[in-house]
């Protein structure tokens, strides 16, 4: 019995470890790429991706509160139920998509110039935020459907659908930002091209697998579904809207103290996302798998699945405190063409070994809770959570205005989330 929970974390877990770690993978290409440009257009990058990223993770529910109730719909083989549900996070994400481009493309000067950046890195973070934006809605629908994937036990293609983002990024990167020479400008659109074809594929495949399903005959309660989707999404929506705050809250104090500055926290914050891929990916398959036991009117504490799911957790954690405090140096040495040798010191070095090694059992947590249909308390810990961070955060770089003192409020913050997220399962 052990084994076979063993291998269905493993078979659920790993597409979704390969598709995670070649995110961030790309971002630091994309990095290296800016860096050999030169310093403002990296700079402009991480200003460029913050703002992208506050919207992006805004959204995050339709991939998050997707997976659990798919998952629950076709363990229960509820197929007319889940196939208005697919159609109508189809619908909602293309919209979404839409408005949140044309959201920034009207606003994107005045959330640049809250990094008080020079005039050289306003234009260049300007022209990457706009040309990365038009693949928005492209992004969202892409999310919408590996989400589905993975609650229908697909989670394949969440990687296959990364492979094609990733390698068209990176050629596309290379051509438009380097041989063509539009700079921040070809490395945002770069991704929008990349996440269109993406789009595509991951769509055509759904559409695919939908066809396979047999028809049922329970009635469909439209107006009850779009309440499920609104109800879990508008959790997931505050919880994202928050923590995305808190990080670009991070990122712009980074900013404040020199354009160095940000340059390196936008390197960190790119390896922190390496780091967290392995016990993240963990958690997003335990969704599917807790939603499913769940259920089959099975209990999830003190059962096999969950004693795995923490020992997988634990060894990860020492796995990534462990590399970080010996090897960190080397990898930010790798990723840019800068020397940092006199921020990164040895205290800021344990800040980011720490984040590791409590954020684990945070991300971990979360996928649990939402596993558990608990998207409540998964909002309300991540809301607590953010604004101590954000207040220890004001609080301390009034004595001390270094990023070591944000990764501190960093790390204090993901205590209050892993404290909070272990009791919330009771």
């Amino acid at each position: 019995m052990i084994n076979s929970v063993r291998k269905d974390i493993w078979i659920n877990s790993y597409p979704i470890f390969l598709w995670l770690a070649l995110e961030p993978i790309v971002g630091l290409i994309d990095s290296k790429i800016a860096s050999i440009i030169n310093l403002d257009t990296l700079s402009a990058i991480g200003i460029g991706e913050t703002i992208y990223f506050v919207f992006i993770w805004v959204f995050i529910f339709l991939a998050y509160g997707t997976t659990p109730l798919v998952s629950s719909l076709n363990t229960k083989n509820e197929v007319n139920k889940l196939n208005y549900f697919i159609k109508f996070g189809r619908n909602v994400s293309i919209l979404l998509g839409l408005i949140s481009f044309l959201i920034l493309y009207l606003s994107s000067d005045y959330f640049i110039s809250t990094f008080e950046p020079t005039n050289k890195i306003k234009v260049l973070s300007s022209d990457y935020l706009i040309f990365r934006c038009v693949g928005l809605p492209f992004y969202l629908v892409n999310m919408h459907s590996t989400a589905v994937l993975r609650g229908l036990k697909v989670a394949k293609i969440t990687f296959y659908s990364a492979f094609i983002v990733s390698a068209f990024n990176i050629v596309f990167s290379l051509f438009f930002g380097l041989f063509l020479g539009f700079g921040a400008a070809g490395i945002g659109f770069a991704s929008s091209l990349a996440f269109f074809c993406a789009s595509i594929y991951s769509t055509v495949v759904l559409k695919k697998h939908q066809n396979t399903l047999s028809s049922t005959s329970e009635n469909v309660d439209k107006v009850s579904m779009r309440k499920k989707f609104f109800s879990v999404g508008v959790y997931i929506l505050i919880r994202s809207l928050f923590l995305t705050l808190f990080m670009a809250y991070l990122r712009n104090r980074s900013s404040l103290m020199s354009m160095e500055e940000i340059a390196l926290q936008h390197i960190l914050l790119q390896l922190w996302s390496v780091g967290y891929i392995f016990v993240d990916a963990v958690a997003i398959a335990s969704q599917t798998l807790i939603s499913e036991l769940i259920s089959k009117k099975e209990k999830y504490q003190k059962s096999i699945l969950q004693k795995e799911l923490i020992s997988v957790t634990t060894l990860i954690s020492i796995f990534l405190t462990v590399a970080t405090v010996i090897f960190l140096e080397d990898f930010v040495q790798l990723f840019a063409a800068n020397s940092f040798d006199s921020l990164l010191n040895t205290n800021l070095k344990l800040m980011v070994a720490a984040s590791l090694f409590i954020g684990c059992f945070a991300f971990l947590w979360d996928g649990i809770l939402l596993g558990l249909d608990k998207s409540k308390e998964f909002s309300l810990l991540t809301v607590i959570s953010s604004i101590s961070g954000f207040l220890i955060c004001s609080y301390l770089l009034r004595t001390e205005n270094t990023i070591s003192t944000l990764w501190l409020s960093l790390n204090v913050s993901l205590v209050i989330r892993a404290v909070l997220g272990y009791v919330y399962q009771k």
